[in-house]
């Protein structure tokens, strides 16, 4: 509907007294000086509003001076010089919508840019091109497409299927033909009008094979649900499980391992599938308990399986199987308090993590993948039904819902072993330390309130000690490193941006814990 996307005086208004209460911007808001001139640089936040997520910029606020209200040099100019930038030299071209506004006597601009819809991912600053051009918001910040990111709108725009991509190293004969036998056999009795054709066009009409220069391959979703061995042909594409010592990855146990149990999982899907929860049963904690009544011993899990096979299978069924991520394999592994699963590929298409487990249709990256599985009648038993099963399996048991996290380049679920959202609530209660004077002085109401209470909002868009130590009232970025971040990595409260480079110069922190139940 015209006008949908007009920014109002009350987000802009909103928007600035967030600036001002935590001196940041986020995924939906930049600020830009533009008290001396046109701002040489807009072009970045342009692409990345563009590409994810959307929202308003505003002119005439200078982060480097604390986010004071600066005025812009002359609205009409700088709204010219932005409309003509955002029409002339991005692709596709982008119609903002602007408001002029008057705070503390001083003039301002805002523009509101909408996400544009998928099929015309990347928007992109045509001087640098589309791989040198395309940006993307990650926090406050405007980064860089990888190429792994403009491939992906690329190939979805394209409607590329990577499963259907014929496997030239393999013949029929690598496919297990017991398998496909049974399969055959299925379709014929389910499909009547399949029951009088050939076996070749019953396994080319699916996917399993096709035609290529002149011969007949494997599609790679056929290899890897037929073939005993995919690994053969695709040596990454595998299930690494470990468990983990402690909380994080790069702990050591009391005899200096890095891993008390690890394993590469290999084979078809299904394979894959069983060997990953066989690696998850054997590792797992198990309470018993006595029924008083009867005697009678219970075994019960540390998660529920039901839930982490749900998963698992997610993770093999939806991964990226394009050659930008044939190197990258699953991850399983289990930590002390939690286990991650994590998968190459961000969600596929238009899909997005708020949809996730919702009456929405979502779009399968690996269609043929998903069609064969149902129709063998193996790891997918009812489709769109996996996410509401693991949050109900994991509520039965007592546990947090399962956390869902999409990442650059990779989509991560997590399950925890007990009520830690309310761990974590009785930790910032009891061993927390209070503000200090300067530090409630800065933080109007927050005398009531402590370190881990403020952090935890404060960084869930990533900040760098110093800006954590200028938030807290204090001037030693050393002290609030030892006495305050450091505490709150090792409680997994916080986590590092950078975890390649932990003690890089430009490191930022930002909040790991799910905050939807917390009511600070």
């Amino acid at each position: 509907m015209k006008g949908e996307n007009k920014v109002t005086e009350h987000e802009v208004i909103h928007a600035i007294n967030f600036i001002r209460k935590f001196k940041t911007e986020t995924n939906k808001i930049e600020t830009k000086a533009a008290q001396k001139g046109y701002p040489k640089k807009c072009y970045d936040t342009i692409s990345s509003f563009s590409n994810k997520y959307g929202w308003i910029i505003i002119f005439g606020i200078d982060e480097e001076d604390d986010f004071k209200i600066t005025g812009v040099y002359d609205v009409k100019d700088l709204q010219r010089k932005i409309a003509a930038l955002c029409s002339d030299s991005m692709e596709p071209a982008v119609r903002p919508e602007f408001l002029p506004l008057e705070i503390d006597g001083k003039k301002i601009l805002a523009g509101r840019i909408e996400e544009i819809m998928q099929s015309r991912k990347p928007c992109y600053y045509k001087p640098k091109g589309l791989n040198k051009g395309s940006n993307t918001r990650i926090g406050d910040r405007d980064e860089l497409m990888t190429d792994y990111e403009t491939y992906a709108l690329q190939s979805y725009n394209d409607g590329v299927k990577e499963d259907l991509r014929p496997n030239k190293r393999a013949c029929l004969e690598d496919l297990n033909k017991g398998e496909l036998k049974k399969y055959i056999v299925k379709i014929k009795e389910e499909k009547h009008n399949f029951s009088k054709s050939s076996d070749d066009k019953i396994l080319k009409l699916p996917g399993i094979i096709d035609n290529a220069d002149g011969a007949i391959y494997p599609t790679i979703a056929g290899t890897l649900i037929f073939c005993d061995y995919p690994q053969a042909f695709y040596p990454q594409l595998f299930i690494a499980c470990a468990v983990i010592p402690g909380t994080e990855l790069g702990m050591t146990g009391e005899m200096g391992e890095r891993f008390e149990d690890n394993k590469r999982i290999e084979g078809s899907i299904e394979q894959m599938l069983d060997g990953a929860l066989s690696f998850l049963r054997k590792n797992m904690k198990t309470k018993i308990i006595i029924d008083s009544k009867t005697g009678k011993r219970k075994n019960i899990p540390e998660y529920s399986m039901l839930a982490l096979r749900e998963a698992i299978a997610n993770a093999l069924i939806h991964r990226d199987y394009s050659i930008q991520t044939e190197n990258a394999y699953i991850q399983v592994y289990m930590y002390d308090d939690r286990i991650v699963i994590q998968n190459p590929g961000a969600l596929y298409g238009i899909n997005k993590l708020e949809k996730l487990g919702t009456d929405t249709i979502m779009e399968a990256r690996n269609s043929t993948l998903v069609k064969i599985l149902e129709e063998k009648g193996a790891v997918i038993e009812n489709r769109h039904t996996g996410i509401p099963t693991m949050r109900r399996e994991m509520k039965k048991m007592n546990l947090p819902e399962p956390e869902f996290l999409e990442e650059r380049g990779s989509f991560k679920v997590i399950f925890r072993n007990s009520n830690t959202e309310q761990d974590w609530k009785t930790k910032i209660k009891n061993e927390a330390p209070k503000l200090n004077s300067g530090a409630q002085k800065e933080n109007s109401g927050a005398q009531n309130s402590n370190y881990y209470e403020l952090l935890i909002k404060y960084c869930k868009v990533p900040k760098t000690a110093k800006e954590i130590s200028r938030y807290l009232g204090y001037k030693s970025k050393s002290y609030v490193r030892e006495k305050i971040i450091k505490p709150l990595l090792k409680s997994d409260i916080l986590e590092y941006t950078n975890k390649n480079t932990v003690n890089a110069r430009n490191q930022k922190y930002q909040t790991k814990v799910s905050l939807k139940n917390c009511k600070f």
